[in-house]
């Protein structure tokens, strides 16, 4: 993966936001295969046909379609071209429309979901987010966790029997120990 320039990322468990580019991929490929399904109509081919579309339209944040900067080459799709396109510089042009738009994207995301920077840090006390399991179900678990390390928006925290458990930080709430009972 070094060689040839991809970097690895893991996006915590429950967290979809930390995998955004994958999850709004997967939306119009799994309506396109549903759509299949209920027409009766083979997935393979109506697959191929999606990805054929996907890699010859230019991406809404680079500018260029996927393909063309794979094969650096103009890749004829169903669509047809209005303008011959300049291949020398793209990608280039293509990373710094990518920073742009993810930039402003970020930014508008953190605005409207009124984020702030969260306080807990390294040797705090919290209790982690559990699931509902019914109307009663309160929204954090009653035994207190110590947050052992902290990496931007990923905490890993350890109970006292020794039970860790990694997740974003918004599954955490910070708490004082005298607190708790």
């Amino acid at each position: 993966m070094t060689a040839l320039g991809i970097e690895s990322k893991f996006s915590t468990t429950l967290g979809p936001q930390g995998n955004a580019e994958a999850e709004r991929f997967m939306q119009p490929l799994g309506k396109t295969l549903r759509t299949a399904k209920v027409e009766n109509r083979p997935w393979q081919q109506e697959l191929n046909r999606f990805l054929l579309q996907y890699r010859t339209t230019p991406h809404s944040t680079t500018g260029f379609p996927p393909a063309e900067l794979l094969f650096n080459r103009t890749v004829k799709g169903k669509l047809p071209m209005l303008h011959k396109r300049n291949l020398v510089n793209r990608h280039r042009e293509a990373r710094q429309n990518e920073a742009t738009k993810k930039e402003y994207h970020k930014r508008y995301a953190d605005s409207r979901r009124n984020v702030k920077e969260s306080g807990i840090k390294v040797g705090d006390c919290v209790l982690v987010k559990q699931r509902k399991g019914d109307k009663l179900t309160p929204y954090f678990s009653d035994v207190p966790y110590t947050v052992t390390h902290r990496h931007h928006s990923c905490i890993t925290a350890r109970n006292k029997d020794g039970h860790s458990i990694t997740s974003n930080v918004s599954h955490f709430k910070t708490i004082q120990l005298d607190g708790l009972r």
